[in-house]
C-alpha cells in the first residue's frame, strides 16, 4: 500500500469514527435521558430499567472502543 493510500485510508476511516460518533452521543443522551425519566416514575417495572441501564453500558463500551481506535490512528500519523 503506498503512503498515499495509507494517508487515503486512515482520513476516511477517521471521517467514519466521527460520523459513527455523532450517532452514539444521540443514543447516549437520549438513553440517559429516558432512564432518568423512568427511574423518577414508580410505575415502572425494574426490569425496563435495568435493560436500559445495559443499553447504555453498551453504548459506553461503543464510545471506548471508539476512542481506542483513534488512538491508534493518531499513533499511526
Amino acid at each position: 500500500m503506498s503512503d498515499e493510500t495509507s494517508k487515503e485510508t486512515t482520513a476516511e476511516e477517521r471521517k467514519f469514527l466521527h460520523d459513527i460518533s455523532n450517532h452514539i452521543v444521540v443514543a447516549h443522551g437520549m438513553t440517559t435521558f429516558v432512564l432518568r425519566t423512568l427511574r423518577d416514575n414508580p410505575n415502572v417495572d425494574a426490569r425496563e430499567i435495568e435493560r436500559l441501564e445495559k443499553a447504555l453500558t453498551a453504548i459506553n463500551k461503543m464510545t471506548e472502543s471508539i476512542q481506542e481506535r483513534r488512538a491508534v490512528l493518531h499513533a499511526k500519523s
